[in-house]
C-alpha cells in the first residue's frame, strides 16, 4: 500500500491510498485520521515541504531552474509544521509536488476530476509507488529532496468514480 497526502491546514486534507491499481480518496481533518489511514503504507508522499526556510530552499531553486513553479516554505509555515509532525510518525515519508509531476507527464487534472485536491492526492500516491519502483525523478540539493513522477513511469491515472481512480498501464 502507498499513501499520497495533499496536505491542507484550513480545509480537509485529501488522502489517497493506492493498493494494487486501485486509488481511493478520503477527506480527512486530523493528523490522527491521516496517521490511521497511512500507518501501513510502504511509502507516503506528501505535497508539502518537509523543512522550514526563510525563503526558497536550494531544492526549490533547483525545481525553478527546471521550469517548475513552487512556493517557499516560509509562505506556508503551518502546513510545513504539520507535514514535519506527520513525517515523524509515519513510515518512509517523501516530499513531492504533484503539480510539477503532472507537468512532467503532461497530465491535465481537469480531464480527470473537478476537484484538484483529489487528483493531487492520487498523484502523490503514484509518486510513492514510483519511488519504490525506481521511476521517481529526484530533485536534490543540500537542504532537501523532492520526488516527482518520471516520464518513464509506465502507468496513467484514470477516474473510476467520484472518490476512486485506478492506474492503467503500461502506457
Amino acid at each position: 500500500m502507498y499513501c499520497g497526502i495533499d496536505l491542507a491546514v484550513k480545509r480537509k486534507t485529501a488522502v489517497a491510498t493506492l493498493i494494487g491499481n486501485e486509488v481511493k480518496i478520503a477527506e480527512l481533518s486530523t493528523n490522527e485520521e491521516i496517521i490511521e489511514t497511512c500507518k501501513n503504507a510502504k511509502v507516503v508522499a506528501i505535497d508539502s515541504p518537509l523543512s522550514h526556510s526563510t525563503g526558497f530552499r536550494n531544492v526549490d531553486k533547483e525545481m525553478i531552474k527546471k521550469g517548475l513553479k513552487v512556493l517557499p516554505p516560509s509562505f506556508m509555515k503551518e502546513l510545513v509544521e504539520r507535514a514535519i509532525q506527520l513525517s515523524k510518525v509515519l513510515n518512509k515519508v517523501i516530499e513531492t509536488h504533484p503539480t510539477s509531476s503532472m507537468k512532467i507527464i503532461k497530465m491535465n487534472w481537469r480531464e480527470l476530476h473537478e476537484v484538484k485536491d483529489y487528483v493531487d492526492a492520487a498523484v502523490c500516491a503514484m509518486v510513492a509507488m514510483a519511488y519504490e519502483l525506481g521511476y521517481a525523478e529526484e530533485i536534490r540539493a543540500d537542504d532537501g529532496t523532492i520526488y516527482l513522477l518520471s516520464e518513464k513511469f509506465p502507468y496513467r491515472l484514470e477516474k473510476k468514480s467520484y472518490y476512486e481512480f485506478y492506474l492503467k498501464g503500461p502506457k
